[in-house]
């Protein structure tokens, strides 16, 4: 409970009790004769209204107080919420104006999506929500806690729909987290909005789900607005209000705004073929007012404007005047009349360059560079003087402009559609040959993408918005159905694409194509799109990517190219994938717990469920031919009753130690068990040696000379390998010890436990050294770098731990993975930090930078990960299968 809210139900308890001594005073007055002292006696000359009065406050102030109690409270560092919208004069108040306020005014029942404005463009969803923000009643109820984020058809990338998140996060909250990542960044929001008390938040011109999804976690008290053309968005709102054209009065108000009175019948006639559309009345009022400001009478404008919409307006196709502004051909016509007639006033020349914007994408936001280049390539319109007509273009309602990002121009697509036509298909074809060279011309030249002699070509990729998205639609209606091809194709644009906007982009750039080669490439991605989920940071992605392609005959020459890009670096390179172990008849399966690579990096252990030990060639994965003792002739390990869970070599490559129902070791050369540590041949514990219970974790020291283990007998045991004998056991932990591990250089010790500590220890004293507390569930791996300066830790709470051992301890937490992390690697540099999770991931962190540069998920969970001593190779281990990858540093 903060202290703001502590004192607060202080005071109305205060309050509260005054009111209720008063109160009791007021009845005995009732029923008394005496007089009382000054203001006290006019209690006691009227008590029943008194009684009356200070119930109904008795009553209020406990009201509140629950309020105060159980209501969240405002983060004391959140930002001063926005002012009060200015609502533009010519806006009139529409019946769904109140039906919205009434609606999310409703307490008591904040859903994911509360309230929608939904309907055809045009129809002022977008105003409507700006005066829901305005209404007093909606301020008070939100104590004027009240944000407006506007999505847009052009906030597509991952990337930009994490931007527009943490956007809203920070002017909110203040907070000022960032993430490339939707969905935690909806997560993080989602968390901070179920600390704070009611909050209106209005999410604007949505236009597809990915862009609504993550803003719809958490936030119990957050009420969400939002407006989009598309009602099937948010079939999941409580209420879905529909706009739709004005009513009479409303759309007199719009259309004679700030016009000199005009004649009943005049404007009567014009409400009747515009047909009370929002977007129209603004067109057709703009016009008006621009004829009257050259000095036109008034009337005579007003009359010139609706003889052009009798002749040309919705009566061209319907005489007899059934005009339902909901249908589609009935609002372009009625709007065509009107864009000829705005058109007229505009510049010698301009109309042509008007109707070229309809070369652009349909209900999309342009970049202002772009329609500069398109008009220098078509006119030689020098860019000061596109601005201008945009402005002019603006000033007559025929497109929308903003100021954002160096200009941005919104067309309407009735209006577009209109443009459209104007043009020739011929004209089309050239307007878009045009654009995409001038866009080419702006792009540095580079290889082809399998690095052959031919001619260079276009850095496609590094566009970004507007034109990476429409770029492959451009191509292909320039004519140029080869190239866009060839741009499609291109791994890079491939890479581009997925770690922007995710696995359907690249497939889709090459199904608009549709010709049999971009089939064929379309259907190899999508036989792999369940496998590429968008990860942090993208050129994790991208790893992911080439692993899944390098195999497939279709994209192995491009994949091996781009690999040798170093800014592609660090990332995994997949060798050999082992699934599903039923070699040699055996049908239960080699269900892997763990794995080791030997100090040669030739060999790759693996330990399992099945009690066995499987020894194979690093190089290629196969089974070694020599070891053939054990349960199976492939296996070490006989000897074990239980499930092996831990494996270590020693330096020497020689031997090597198993953790399962205690600890045995193993020569190699002669495939034998070299003897059980602390117990005698009978399996019973000698003296305080053999653990009680499973072991789980064994490591041996850098020399050879001794080892370490602990179990869920929750002690770790120190023993010399050649004599069996325990030295010495550790005990600190208050539960079962389920890692160890010992630096090189230094001889320091390190465990884990389901306690959630991590111990500290030299082997030489019985106590440890410092307890490192801050894992919520346990501990499940520690690994020490190699100078024994700083540990990692991972555990089931998802969370990476690095610890600084000296001179003072500190900690920093690594995030990224979503379920338990079971396995922490350092790399024998200490560079780098491989993590291996239940979330069927394995993460390799940069140390220094506390950032992950790469990732690799597969089917099924990943429980180890280990280095080979160069640290080149790592190999990982799952449930069902191990992988072994290169890594390229």
């Amino acid at each position: 409970m903060t202290s703001r809210r502590l004192w607060a139900m202080i005071g109305l308890a205060g309050t509260g009790t005054a009111l209720a001594a008063l109160l009791g005073l007021a009845a005995n007055a009732a029923t008394s004769e005496e007089r009382w002292p000054g203001f006290l006696d006019h209690l006691r000359s009227h008590p029943w209204p008194w009684v009356a009065a200070l119930a109904v406050l008795s009553v209020a102030s406990v009201v509140v107080a629950v309020h105060v109690q159980e209501g969240p409270a405002m983060g004391s560092g959140d930002p001063v919420p926005p002012s009060p919208p200015v609502i533009p004069p010519w806006f009139v108040k529409r019946d769904q104006l109140a039906e919205t306020v009434r609606d999310v005014c409703r307490s008591g029942r904040a859903v994911a999506i509360t309230t929608s404005l939904t309907g055809a463009g045009g129809f002022g969803k977008s105003m409507l929500a700006t005066a829901v923000c305005a209404e007093p009643r909606v301020r008070r109820h939100f104590r004027s806690r009240i944000y407006v984020i506007t999505i847009g058809r052009d906030v597509r990338d991952d990337s930009e729909i994490a931007a527009k998140i943490s956007e809203a996060t920070r002017f909110i909250t203040g907070d000022e987290s960032q993430f490339s990542n939707p969905f935690n960044a909806g997560q993080h929001l989602g968390r901070l909005l179920d600390e704070r008390p009611r909050i209106l938040l209005v999410l604007d011109d949505v236009w597809e789900m990915r862009q609504l999804e993550h803003f719809r976690h958490g936030g119990s008290q957050c009420v969400r607005l939002v407006t989009t053309r598309n009602p099937h968005l948010v079939s999941g709102a409580s209420a879905r209000i529909l706009v739709d054209e004005m009513s009479m009065e409303q759309a007199r108000t719009v259309l004679t705004w700030d016009l000199p009175p005009l004649s009943h019948e005049v404007t009567e006639q014009l409400l009747k073929r515009t047909g009370r559309w929002a977007l129209l009345l603004r067109l057709t009022n703009r016009l008006i007012a621009r004829q009257v400001e050259t000095g036109a009478p008034h009337e005579s404008a007003a009359g010139w404007v609706l003889d052009r919409l009798r002749r040309h307006g919705p009566s061209a196709l319907d005489p007899a005047g059934n005009w339902d502004m909901n249908k589609p051909d009935l609002r372009n016509q009625a709007a065509k009349a009107s864009i000829e007639a705005s058109i007229t006033l505009l510049p010698s020349g301009s109309a042509r360059l008007f109707t070229e914007l309809s070369v652009f994408a349909k209900n999309e936001s342009i970049p202002m560079q772009l329609i500069v280049l398109l008009w220098r390539t078509s006119s030689g319109l020098a860019e000061d003087d596109a601005r201008s007509l945009c402005w002019k273009l603006q000033e007559l309602s025929l497109i929308g402009l903003s100021g954002r990002d160096g200009g941005r121009v919104t067309l309407h697509d009735v209006i577009r559609d209109y443009a459209r036509e104007q043009l020739s298909s011929t004209d089309r074809v050239d307007l878009h040959r045009r654009l995409v060279n001038e866009i080419a011309a702006d792009l540095p030249l580079v290889p082809t993408p399998h690095g052959g002699a031919s001619t260079d070509v276009p850095a496609w990729w590094e566009t970004r918005g507007y034109v990476s998205d429409h770029l492959i639609e451009h191509l292909m209606a320039a004519g140029r159905d080869r190239q866009a091809f060839s741009v499609a194709s291109d791994l890079r644009w491939i890479e581009a694409r997925l770690t922007r906007l995710g696995v359907t982009a690249p497939v889709t750039d090459l199904v608009a194509i549709d010709t049999p080669a971009a089939r064929t490439l379309a259907g190899s991605l999508s036989a792999i799109t369940h496998q590429l989920r968008t990860v942090d940071p993208a050129q994790a992605l991208v790893g992911i990517l080439h692993n899944l392609l390098q195999d497939n005959v279709l994209w192995r020459q491009q994949v091996e190219h781009r690999r040798q890009d170093p800014a592609l670096r660090p990332f995994l390179l997949r060798r050999w994938v082992k699934e599903g172990f039923h070699e040699y008849g055996d049908h239960a399966g080699h269900r892997i717990t763990t794995c080791a690579i030997s100090p040669d990096g030739a060999w790759v252990a693996s330990g399992a469920y099945d009690r066995t030990v499987r020894i194979r060639r690093a190089s290629d994965g196969a089974l070694s031919p020599m070891l053939r003792s054990g349960v199976s002739p492939d296996s070490l390990g006989a000897g074990h009753v239980n499930a092996i869970r831990h494996i270590a070599f020693a330096p020497s490559g020689i031997w090597l130690a198993t953790a399962g129902d205690g600890v045995r070791t193993w020569n190699l050369a002669s495939r034998a068990s070299t003897g059980l540590i602390g117990r005698a041949p009978s399996g019973n514990p000698v003296g305080d040696g053999g653990h009680v219970g499973d072991v789980r974790a064994v490591a041996v020291a850098a020399d050879g000379s001794w080892m370490a283990s602990g179990g869920d007998d929750t002690t770790v045991r120190i023993a010399d390998p050649v004599t069996k004998e325990v030295t010495a056991v550790l005990r600190g932990h208050s539960g079962p010890v389920r890692s160890v591990s010992i630096s090189a250089r230094r001889g320091l010790l390190a465990s884990g436990g389901e306690d959630g500590t991590v111990h500290l220890w030299d082997r030489t004293e019985r106590t440890p050294r410092s307890v490192l507390r801050g894992h919520v569930g346990p501990v499940n791996s520690v690994s020490f770098e190699p100078d024994g300066r700083w540990l990692a830790s991972g555990g089931d709470d998802g969370q990476i731990r690095l610890w600084t051992l000296a001179p003072d301890q500190q900690c920093d937490v690594l995030q990224g993975h979503t379920r338990p992390v079971r396995c922490v690697a350092i790399s024998p540099d200490g560079r780098w930090l491989a993590s291996a999770a239940d979330d069927r991931s394995v993460r390799i962190w940069h140390v220094a930078e506390r950032r992950t540069v790469a990732v690799e998920r597969w089917n099924w969970e990943l429980h180890t990960c280990t280095w080979s001593r160069d640290g080149d190779t790592l190999v990982v281990g799952g449930i069902l299968g191990l992988l072994l990858f290169e890594f390229h540093s």
